[in-house]
């Protein structure tokens, strides 16, 4: 019992090391892998060699197929080099574990204690990410010779022998257990480790361990499986094209075992009597195949995958415009009262994209419907702006030029305010969810009344623009003052919420700040529709 006590808390220091290692990266050089995946991934072996780097780099494969499937689910890489980075991903983690497997247990005391150094000493917060990468790497090494000492303890007593007897006699049965084990402890990378570990201690057979590195590969796009549902009807191709690149590592596996079991294969004659081997070789051969029949697996799982999607995700066909009558483009007068009512109702699409964003940080459910309503201004605009276009006559009255102006000026910069909020809060919300971040309490509270406040400003630069008020024109840009003044307070609040380093604070504070950023961005393009009027307003005075 108490063997299996060590050995628990021994397998709990080896998650939390690589979970420690992996979130050093993220950190430190997230942002430049992923600009380096979106740059670099044209070619098939380019995105494999830099989805095996990348998993090397996070020690998981998991998080490169994540990150590539919210790049698909955004449209910001092709379906191929998606699966091309997925393939990758499984040949560098299964590296990885083989360059860990050796026993390097003299390097984790050096490893910890500059670590800490670093982590300690430095001001710049790129080296202390440093530090703790060194210190998951040394604690890494030192739950493992944990796990060495445990097992080859354990390897004598009965209930060991009990458990290998029964993985030894029902393979399916020992593949399914592995497959369930890496989905509840989500690294296949700590399970295979644990694997070798069995075989050199002599704990269990090399045929055995075979089957459970399989459990394992198999296993570990689980947890890509259930984490990553909810990126979209897109990303979920990843996903599943991921859960697909593993099943046929699989088959080539159980291949390579039933040769060997009937004595076709001296596995051993050619080196490959090691899970850590047969890992690696599985992983490269499969790899190998999979590239070759990359535009083949795209399309199937375009044809056959792509279509089963809910309901909620059924092609949304954009809206059409209402009050553009192409008879009236003749006059003026008449041509210009259908844009007033086309626009407003652009300005009603977009006040509800900008309603329901905060709703999307809280439920990611939300966020489509809020792209969608993009997509519909984005229509509605473009054919306000032929409409605009089309209208005869219209340079003939100032009047007139004016307010045609106006509206071309106001959808516009309507249309400018759907990309922001589809464009840039949106993929902020998404990424939210799918890193799991919260904010601060405070920090939240303060978002929630600053999108409260613009729109209000919406709801004024709305009045601005249907009454051509120079008093209501002079109230929207002091409102815009005193926003400007309120998200300068935001920031100071957030800085000092880091400094206090307020753990929630601490992992939002990029969001946070684009948030900032996109807010500020909106308010100006609402409040630029004040200018004009009160132009024409001081001209209008400076003439008398």
């Amino acid at each position: 019992m108490y063997e299996l006590i060590q050995l628990a808390g021994a397998i709990a220091l080896l998650l939390w090391a690589i979970r420690m290692v992996r979130t050093g990266f993220e950190r430190a050089y997230k942002n430049r892998l992923e600009n380096t995946i979106r740059m670099m991934t044209k070619h098939r072996l380019q995105a494999t060699m830099i989805g095996a780097l990348a998993a090397a780099a996070f020690q998981s494969g998991t998080a490169v197929v994540l990150l590539a499937a919210g790049f698909v689910a955004t449209g910001a890489l092709g379906l191929i080099p998606a699966l091309a980075l997925s393939v990758g991903a499984e040949i560098g983690s299964s590296l990885m574990a083989m360059l860990l497997s050796f026993d390097l247990s003299l390097l984790s005391p050096i490893l910890l204690l500059l670590g800490y150094i670093t982590f300690q000493q430095s001001s710049k917060r790129k080296h202390k990410y440093w530090g703790r990468i060194l210190m998951g790497l040394g604690l890494l090494l030192l739950a493992l010779s944990l796990v060495a000492n445990t097992t080859s303890t354990m390897r004598s007593g009965e209930g060991m022998t009990f458990l290998t007897d029964i993985l030894a006699h029902d393979p399916f049965l020992t593949l399914f257990l592995l497959a369930i084990f890496t989905w509840l402890v989500h690294s296949s990378l700590a399970v295979i480790l644990i694997i070798t570990h069995l075989v050199l201690d002599g704990a269990i057979a090399f045929d055995t361990s075979m089957i459970m590195v399989l459990g394992a590969n198999i296993g570990g796009a689980l947890p890509a499986l259930s984490s990553g549902w909810g990126v979209g009807a897109k990303g979920r191709l990843v996903i599943i094209g991921n859960l697909i690149i593993r099943s046929m590592a699989v088959i080539v596996g159980l291949c390579i075992y039933f040769i060997y079991q009937a004595g076709w294969l001296p596995i051993e004659s050619i080196g490959l009597d090691s899970p850590m081997v047969f890992h690696v070789t599985i992983n490269v051969i499969n790899g190998a195949i999979f590239l070759c029949m990359l535009a083949f697996w795209a399309e199937f799982l375009k044809k056959y995958i792509s279509p089963n999607r809910s309901h909620d995700e059924v092609a949304h066909k954009p809206m059409s415009s209402v009050y553009l009558s192409q008879d009236d483009i003749h006059h003026p007068v008449r041509a210009m009262a259908n844009v007033t009512n086309e626009t407003l109702r652009i300005a009603d699409l977009a006040y509800q994209m900008l309603e329901n964003s905060p709703k999307t940080f809280r439920n990611s459910k939300h966020i489509n419907k809020v792209k969608e309503l993009d997509d519909d201004i984005d229509h509605i605009h473009r054919e306000v702006t032929y409409y605009l276009s089309a209208i005869k006559n219209i340079k003939t009255a100032s009047d007139d030029h004016a307010k045609w102006q106006d509206a071309f000026n106001f959808v516009t910069n309507l249309e400018h305010v759907g990309d922001i909020i589809g464009a840039s809060l949106m993929v902020l919300a998404r990424k939210k969810h799918k890193e799991s971040i919260r904010f601060s309490e405070q920090g939240e509270s303060e978002l929630k009344e600053l999108f409260m406040e613009l729109l209000e400003i919406f709801r004024l630069a709305q009045a601005v623009y249907v009454s051509k008020n120079p008093d209501l024109a002079t109230e929207l840009i002091d409102a815009k003052h005193i926003y400007r003044n309120k998200l300068a307070m935001c920031r100071e609040q957030h800085t000092g919420r880091i400094r206090e380093q307020i753990p929630d604070t601490l992992s939002s504070i990029q969001i946070h700040m684009d948030i900032l950023r996109d807010l500020q961005r909106i308010c100006s393009l609402l409040v630029a529709t004040a200018y004009p009027i009160l132009k024409r307003y001081k001209q209008e005075q400076n003439n008398l």
